[in-house]
């Protein structure tokens, strides 16, 4: 059986040699127009776009992806399948039609959209979020972002999420293994032993994550990072010009679609009352 592991992989991918600066822009991009769009088309083409960069363009085996999206996959059931119970015309998502009558509300094809909607924007935002962490090195990362001026402390902590998240889920797997060799809440209900192992699991990984933290902090520290301006280089960060023109163009197509989204003669959110 295939283990979760989120680490770097090397490559000269596509994405690979762009800059993590232009992939965390055109993970922005795809952020706020997947959690703003309220059309089923543009969720579908969003989703095949992120999908398509996953395949081609990350030299990433989908294996891999799928060994990490199936740990959210009951997530996006729930959304694609209780949802739609309380769809109220939030989105341009299908005709008032009934499709499913069921015995607590009937199901039009709009409601079914607007769950198909929520589960797609959630399956968008793990595909492009694996491709970064899959594709980019934490190093190159601290010295790109680094040198266009962001203070360090910023800079750490999104890169101590790539470097700890591998072994949260490392210290994770080697407590289950140990509660369940320890036979821990066996006499218990099925609800109350997950309680009490979650319990533990939560407070281990709590520790090990303030004291990892502590370590990387005090290693910066000591090694004056931050301190000046030209002391940290590392090594020379990948550049790639098609890769930088593809983020940024993608970013302006993005606003313009966000415009469009917040324009009052064409805004589709219902918030009235």
């Amino acid at each position: 059986m295939a283990r979760a592991n989120l680490s770097f992989e090397g490559g000269d991918s596509l994405f690979h040699q762009m800059t993590p600066f232009s992939k965390l822009l055109f993970i922005l991009s795809i952020s706020f127009v997947a959690i703003f769009n309220t059309n089923i088309y543009v969720g579908v083409g969003l989703f095949l776009l992120c999908f398509f960069i996953a395949s081609f363009c990350t030299g990433v085996p989908l294996k891999k992806y799928w060994v990490l999206g199936r740990i959210i996959l009951p997530f996006i059931l729930i959304l694609a399948v209780v949802f739609p119970f309380f769809y109220g015309g939030q989105a341009t998502t299908g005709s008032d039609i009934v499709a499913i009558a069921t015995p607590f509300k009937d199901l039009t094809w709009a409601a079914l959209g607007f769950g198909a909607l929520l589960a797609l924007r959630f399956m968008s935002l793990a595909l492009v979020g694996l491709s970064f962490a899959f594709t980019t090195h934490p190093t190159d990362m601290v010295q790109n972002l680094s040198g266009r001026g962001w203070d360090y402390r910023l800079v750490h902590a999104p890169v101590l999420g790539l470097v700890l998240f591998p072994a949260f889920l490392e210290l994770g797997r080697e407590i289950s293994i140990t509660q369940r060799i320890r036979d821990l809440g066996q006499d218990t209900n099925w609800l109350k032993r997950k309680l009490i192992r979650v319990k533990h699991l939560t407070f281990a990984m709590l520790v090990m994550g303030l004291r990892n933290g502590q370590t990387q902090a005090m290693a910066l520290d000591i090694r004056g990072y931050g301190a000046h301006k030209t002391r940290t280089f590392m090594r020379e960060v990948p550049k790639h010009r098609a890769g930088e023109i593809f983020a940024w163009l993608f970013f302006l197509l993005s606003v313009i679609y966000l415009l469009y989204e917040f324009n009052p003669e064409t805004m589709q959110w219902n918030i009235g009352p």
